[in-house]
């Protein structure tokens, strides 16, 4: 990865003494008392954080790297594991690691200069402290506490990635290959599946989902290139929207072609969540691109709107009946989905633990599915074949966020990503004339994505299905802050790293 690196001033040497002795003294009390787990970790901390600080200190990407990088990974993964049986796909994690320390040190100086990203701070970490106090007061253990805790840093840390992108011609030739030519990797991966279902599965693995694709009547849900259908929906419904937004900035035949060659792969996916989503956010744009005429629109959609509602009514018709009913929408039906069983079970604990929650690690996300499913069990989980297969448990988000945070967690979190999106929302309107303005309504209609989906999906928080959303995000909310641009092309320009924008 070319990233420019620059050389921090040499800390003063009392304190470096001071920290050396305390190091000196931590070790030594750990050994004196046999406390060698602990000291392992601390040997190893204490070993991570300098090559962290070195690999990282005030990395610059001016070309896209991290785009770039990021989207292989996401598109490799699957077949990599599969192949190798190596876990390729915490590569991304990794690289969040690497340069964990500059995203914090640049988050950090960047509060100065941006109002609203300190309001997103305060939220975040009102979230943080309460799944904290819902883990001492709950019922977690620690490992699996731990990891829940890091994976669900993961999203702002893969935002504040993006902060290190200078936007430039360099990094936009960048994402609009991605967009331009991303669909000749998918669509051929597709194809195989279709064509050779044996030689597809021999090298991505075992199907894990054969039921009929409900959006075309014909074939199967197709995944492409990933582990899962659901993986194809979101990338597919994002590099939609990304070719959408190019064409409302340049209008050619090309990005008009892309936007439907995007859309007929989301198709193939099967997956009705994710068309779902991708119908909001391309709402979401059109109302950026049309706020002049906002009065109308508004008035023209709940006229339809209202005339749809009148027609089903007339042929007595229900949309996504099925999955209504799967989710105990109508009545007759008493087998629930999976998802319906997650989502009542986790607001049943986030009632019995309310206000606080059962804590991290306990229901719902990867540190409980990986350590810790006994409040599972106690809630009757054995009784579900997809339980015991160990399948589903985190195909939700916000049912395990209100099990393990409570009600008081969940709704801070929910306040941040929405403060986020409105200030997106704000910054796409500002830019949507200018050279910048498609990156503005791509990253916009990617969280926008992130968010419709989240009810049935967990892609959220998942690298492998969003690492590029968040770093373009990141990236987008770096460009576009005027406050924040200034100050932090000031402080850059002291050290002598030139901006490309």
């Amino acid at each position: 990865m070319i990233l420019s690196s620059l050389a921090m001033s040499r800390p003063d040497n009392t304190r470096l003494a001071a920290v050396l002795l305390a190091v000196a003294v931590l070790l030594g009390v750990l050994v004196a008392v046999e406390f060698w787990t602990v000291l392992a970790v601390a040997v190893g901390v204490i070993t991570i954080i300098p090559v962290m600080f070195l690999i990282g200190r005030d990395a610059r990407d001016r070309r896209g790297w991290l785009l770039a990088v990021g989207w292989a990974v996401m598109l490799v993964t699957t077949a990599a594991q599969n192949v190798t049986a190596m876990p390729i796909g915490y590569v991304l994690e990794v690289l969040l690691l690497l340069y964990s320390m500059n995203i914090v040190v640049t988050f950090w100086r960047q509060l100065r200069f941006d109002r609203t990203l300190r309001v997103l701070a305060v939220l975040f970490i009102g979230y943080w402290l309460a799944s904290i106090l819902s883990t001492l007061t709950g019922r977690s253990q620690l490992v699996p506490a731990i990891w829940q805790l890091q994976y669900n840093l993961k999203w702002p840390f893969m935002f504040g990635l993006g902060f290190l992108v200078i936007w430039g011609a360099l990094v936009e030739r960048t994402l609009k290959r991605i967009v331009q030519y991303s669909w000749i990797g998918i669509g051929a991966c597709v194809a195989v599946e279709i064509a050779f279902p044996g030689a597809h599965a021999a090298v991505f693995g075992p199907p894990p989902d054969l039921h009929g694709n409900p959006l075309l009547g014909v074939g199967l849900r197709y995944r492409g290139p990933f582990a899962h259908s659901g993986y194809l929906a979101i990338t597919s419904a994002f590099l939609a929207s990304a070719s959408l937004a190019y064409l409302i900035q340049f209008f050619g035949r090309s990005w008009f072609l892309l936007t439907g060659g995007y859309f007929f792969l989301l198709l193939l996916s099967g997956q009705r969540q994710e068309l779902l989503a991708f119908v909001i956010a391309c709402l979401v744009l059109g109302l950026v691109v049309s706020w002049r005429y906002r009065s109308l629109v508004l008035v023209g959609s709940l006229v339809v709107v209202g005339l749809g509602v009148v027609g089903l009514i007339h042929v007595d018709h229900v949309p996504m009946g099925e999955t209504l009913a799967q989710w105990g929408g109508l009545a007759g039906r008493a087998d629930l989905s999976e998802r319906a069983i997650l989502t009542a079970n986790g607001l049943e604990v986030a009632s019995q633990y309310f206000p606080l929650g059962s804590g991290l690690g306990t229901y719902g996300g990867a540190g409980a599915q990986k350590f810790d499913q006994s409040l599972f069990v106690e809630l009757g989980f054995g009784r579900y074949w997809w339980f015991r297969d160990g399948r589903f448990l985190v195909d939700t988000f916000w049912p395990g966020i209100m099990a393990e945070a409570g009600f008081i967690g969940a709704a801070t979190l929910l306040l941040t990503l929405l403060v986020l999106w409105y200030s997106l929302f704000r910054r796409a309107l500002t830019w949507r004339n200018s050279t910048t303005a498609a990156p503005c309504l791509i990253a916009l209609a990617g969280l926008t994505l992130l968010l419709a989906n989240s009810p049935s999906s967990g892609a959220l928080t998942d690298p492998r299905s969003c690492f590029l959303f968040w770093v373009l995000m990141g990236a987008v909310w770096r460009v576009t802050g005027s406050e924040f641009s200034v100050g932090l092309q000031t402080d850059d320009k002291k050290k002598g790293i030139l901006h490309a924008n």
